[in-house]
């Protein structure tokens, strides 16, 4: 049996019979019953992490989004489900369904922090001012987003109330107002994505949308505070609701303003500590404290999560909290959607009466965002191309929609087939979304019916750079002189990789990419970008003047083959879990190469790698145009009749190498100024980091022997060169 494929097995097997050891043996103690429901949750939240992840992977594998699979995991391993089978040691299940709500109070608690920093994170990373450039179309399209959505999601809830649940309600009854407002959530993560990967951000739709979500969000979480607080009354009338309403607004309203006033008085607060992870826990701290005031006033504890992230937004510690908090989140959301799927009863799911007002609920759900944001779209200057694409950005639901579905469901509002009916809504919006809106998106046609001029204060300053290792060095240098001068750096990963910069009221965005360096900054800001260029290159220059006295890179050269023989002869270490020179085959030698110069050698050896079935031949040129860069930044051609010719290049993704003899030898610019007449030529991943210069190290050692040289050259055939590497490999 395979090695690896055992040790595979004995993992598992440890992992299922230990924790069953475990129980079995404690069943004889007599254990507290907060005790076994703590030792219970550890094993939950266990299981949770792992599915989690693999769910998310799996789905990221298949291009789908990442929080599809956490909630399909979370299906999986639920009560309604796999969760419940007994197992050894386990009698009801790891997930065993409750009595009164499908998983344990002490699990549900954690989807509640996690919601609490969601919708936190969320608000820090709403960008206000271009919230305030875009509001007027921004609000005009999120208004009409949520109230068709929420108009259709009710009425249709009504009908689903009643011939679902049997339930004689109205417009007003808090089943169909929860559908409601469930289908006005728009969830933009998986939209900003799309616009990042297509270069759409700062476009016309796409600042639209973003502007818009915000508004959509607002409004949704406000109407959910109205829902809550009419949920909580047993005669609704429109008194009360008015009064629902004006509470609602008015805490948000005071709140808001309070937050976003004090915002520059709470950031002084919070730099005086210094420390960047004391600086972000209290912040979530203060989250926490407003979201237990929200609570208490009857409103949802994610709303004041929401502001206090809002309020935060605006100062430049905003970047900083993101850092910090970022492996908590990574942390506790994917628990928060595994949790979420758990609460799905597949049972409920299969019927075809569930799926059919599921898929019904998901249809009115787009139509609502479509007309609401489409149609208005269409008044403020987007011809039919642009509105579509708004529309369509509007349309997915995930971490807001699933939010709410779940507090519906914990309060008693919302039965499980009426969850079960959101849940599908969610799934399906938010798996439509992509491939629609990126065939929307290579469209070159233009977005809007009259031309804007681009704003005066908005300047894009561009530096080209000459390769990628130039581009990088510069961008980490930059980052450091940003941080030296007191800004706070947040690095997002996209396609491209973005730093969002900050001090005070100056924010800078800096996009970086292999052949670019790309500032976006106001006009008044340009100078500063300018001038912190010009003296990262000057430092640059001064200290490569610098490098070149303290060394010479030929002698440094000429030390590789210095090493001592008795280290030399000394048995080499395993590369990568194989013999050292594993990669090379008898298809990789060539002991009769043609060419006379130094090109002439590279291109054949290059050849020699696509023959030998290690790289395809539409790599060929790439990988050419990478060793002769590399050569003509510096020879390859060391001692003793050696060159080594080597580069990285992003065309490949696993080490490739071939040998090659010229036994008259050829001028390779050697460090002894002697003819080169074995080649060993290797092509490392860019990217993917492997032993390459453990690989060339190796390399070295062996030819650095007399002994191996002379057998390399007495080769008469492949076969027989291969043999010389492989018996001494």
């Amino acid at each position: 049996m395979n090695k690896k494929l055992t040790k595979i097995l004995v993992l598992g097997l440890f992992m299922v019979v230990v924790p069953q050891l475990l129980f079995a043996m404690t069943k004889s103690v007599e254990e507290s019953n907060l005790t076994e429901k703590m030792a219970m949750l550890v094993f939950q939240l266990s299981f949770i992490l792992i599915a989690a992840w693999c769910g998310g992977f799996v789905f990221e594998k298949l291009k789908l989004p990442k929080v599809l699979g956490e909630i399909f995991s979370g299906t999986i391993i639920g009560p309604y489900c796999f969760g419940a089978i007994p197992f050894w040691g386990f009698p009801q299940g790891f997930f065993p369904l409750q009595p009164d709500f499908p998983v344990t109070v002490e699990l549900y608690s954690f989807t509640a922090v996690a919601a609490i920093i969601l919708l936190f994170l969320v608000g820090l990373e709403t960008d206000i001012n271009t919230f305030f450039r875009f509001s007027l179309a921004g609000s005009v399209i999120g208004i009409g987003g949520v109230f068709f959505s929420f108009i259709f999601g009710d009425f249709l809830g009504i009908i689903i109330a009643r011939n679902l649940l049997g339930l004689n309600c109205g417009f007003m009854h808090p089943v169909p107002l929860f559908l409601g407002i469930i289908s006005t959530a728009t969830s933009v993560g998986i939209t900003a994505r799309i616009l990042s990967e297509k270069r759409k951000m700062n476009s016309p739709e796409g600042v639209t949308i973003l502007a818009g979500a915000v508004i959509d969000d607002i409004l949704g979480i406000i109407i959910l505070a109205i829902v809550i607080g009419i949920s909580k009354t047993e005669h609704v009338q429109w008194n009360s609701v008015a009064k629902i309403a004006l509470k609602a607004v008015g805490i948000w309203f005071i709140f808001s303003l309070l937050g976003i006033t004090c915002s520059r008085y709470l950031s002084r607060f919070l730099k005086k500590i210094k420390d960047k992870t004391t600086i972000s826990i209290i912040s979530l701290a203060l989250a926490f404290l407003l979201a237990g005031i929200f609570e208490k006033s009857g409103l949802a504890m994610i709303i004041g999560a929401y502001i206090m992230g809002l309020s935060l937004s605006k100062t430049d510690l905003s970047y900083i909290i993101q850092d910090q908090l970022t492996v908590l989140q990574k942390f506790l959301v994917p628990i928060f959607f595994c949790v979420m799927g758990m609460l799905l009863n597949i049972s409920e799911v299969a019927n075809p009466t569930i799926l059919t007002y599921g898929l019904i609920y998901s249809a009115v759900a787009i139509a609502g965002k479509l007309i609401g944001c489409s149609i208005p779209a269409m008044f403020l200057n987007f011809n039919f191309q642009g509105a579509l694409r708004i529309g369509v950005g509007m349309i997915p639901r995930g971490e807001v929609a699933l939010i709410m579905a779940g507090i519906g469901l914990s309060l008693g509002i919302l039965e499980n087939e009426i969850f079960s009916i959101a849940i599908i809504m969610t799934f399906i919006t938010t798996l439509i979304t992509p491939a629609i809106l990126e065939r929307l998106l290579q469209s070159k046609k233009k977005v809007l019916r009259k031309e804007q001029t681009a704003s005066q204060d908005d300047k894009e300053v561009i530096y080209t750079m000459p390769n990628p290792e130039t581009s990088e060095f510069l961008l980490q240098k930059i980052v450091a002189v940003f941080e030296s001068e007191g800004f706070y750096v947040l690095a997002i990963k996209v396609p491209d990789l973005i730093y969002k910069i900050r001090k005070n009221r100056m924010s800078i965005t800096l996009r970086y990419s292999d052949d670019a360096l790309i500032f976006d900054c106001l006009a008044q800001d340009e100078s500063f970008i300018h001038t912190l260029f010009y003296e990262v290159l000057a430092e640059l220059e001064q200290n490569m003047k610098k490098l070149q006295v303290l060394t010479n890179k030929a002698d440094i050269g000429k030390k590789i083959f210095g090493v001592s023989q008795t280290v030399i002869n000394s048995k080499a270490k395993v590369y990568s879990g194989e013999t050292p020179f594993s990669v090379l085959t008898p298809l990789a030698m060539q002991i009769d190469l043609k060419g006379n110069t130094k090109e002439e050698i590279i291109r054949e050896l290059t050849e020699l790698l696509v023959s030998s079935g290690q790289l395809n031949q539409d790599e060929f040129e790439p990988v050419l145009s990478d060793l002769l860069e590399r050569e003509a930044n510096m020879s390859t051609g060391m001692q003793f009749g050696i060159a080594l010719p080597h580069a990285k290049s992003v065309s490949i993704d696993k080490i490739i190498s071939a040998v090659g003899l010229k036994k008259q030898g050829v001028n390779f610019e050697s460090l002894d100024n002697q003819d080169s007449k074995i080649f060993v030529v290797t092509v490392a991943p860019k990217d993917s980091p492997q032993s390459y210069l453990m690989y060339m190290s190796e390399i070295t050692k062996f030819l650095m022997v007399d002994a191996n040289r002379t057998a390399i050259l007495a080769s008469k055939n492949n076969s027989e060169l291969h043999q010389v590497f492989n018996r001494h490999g």
